[in-house]
């Protein structure tokens, strides 16, 4: 009776879990930053930034590439069961990457998705009328802007730069061309609500509020392969003064 009874609890929580994992993951599949301290760096995903809600263990990390003060080149180790990230000390930036995933949503589901990050209304009304949703994507997170051609530029992904002997405008570039009307959200924690802009011809990216203190800046990029989509979220910490 005793092992019975021990066995229903054991399956009910797994149940509960997997109810859990379900409900939550559609809410915060792409809001993910970089949390970095003095000694060490975790992945943070939450619905609300600054709330995190999970942190990122290793085993969904591609990569993460820094650069210290002094201008050297590091990547952070980890294992499987990491969820922090040691350096010596605060590097200048960083870029993580997450491995690659498939979610598939129902065409409901799948258009609240897009509707919730300003993907393009006529890719949004297309998902409505499909009978599934399925889309591949992988996040990539940032400390600050990289400078475009830099140790940290990668241009064969979106990235949130800054253009040499310029430090104070970000821009959206993606194999090495600015992203032109693509929506930006500006997460700000005494703001309720996500604060959307769009870049210019240049990917210049409009803030509508000033940040004074530290402030999430992120976007979803998304392209149609075949019947699916391909996506990349981004995000980089804004720290304002």
């Amino acid at each position: 009776m005793i092992l019975t009874c021990c066995i229903y609890v054991t399956v009910l929580k797994k149940l509960i879990a997997l109810l859990f994992v379900s409900v939550s993951a559609p809410a915060m599949a792409h809001l993910t930053w970089i949390d970095a301290g003095e000694q060490s760096l975790g992945l943070s995903t939450g619905h609300n930034f600054p709330a995190k809600e999970i942190t990122v263990k290793g085993e969904y990390v591609e990569s993460i590439t820094c650069r210290a003060h002094n201008g050297e080149v590091f990547r952070l180790t980890f294992n499987e069961n990491s969820i922090r990230y040691v350096y010596k000390e605060r590097p200048a930036n960083c870029l993580a990457i997450l491995k690659t995933s498939l979610i598939e949503l129902s065409p409901h589901q799948g258009a609240q998705h897009f509707d919730e990050n300003k993907v393009d209304k006529t890719l949004v009304n297309k998902v409505l009328k499909s009978e599934k949703f399925s889309e591949e994507y992988f996040k990539a997170a940032q400390i600050k802007p990289v400078e475009k051609d830099g140790d940290l530029y990668n241009a064969d992904m979106a990235q949130f730069i800054t253009l040499p002997g310029d430090n104070s405008t970000i821009y959206v570039y993606k194999n090495g061309q600015p992203l032109v009307n693509l929506p930006v959200g500006l997460e700000y924690p005494e703001t309720p609500v996500t604060l959307w802009s769009k870049t210019d011809s240049n990917g210049k990216v409009s803030l509508l509020l000033q940040p004074k203190g530290k402030a999430l800046l992120r976007t979803l990029i998304t392209e149609e392969k075949g019947n699916a989509y391909k996506s990349q979220f981004l995000s980089v910490i804004l720290n304002g003064q």
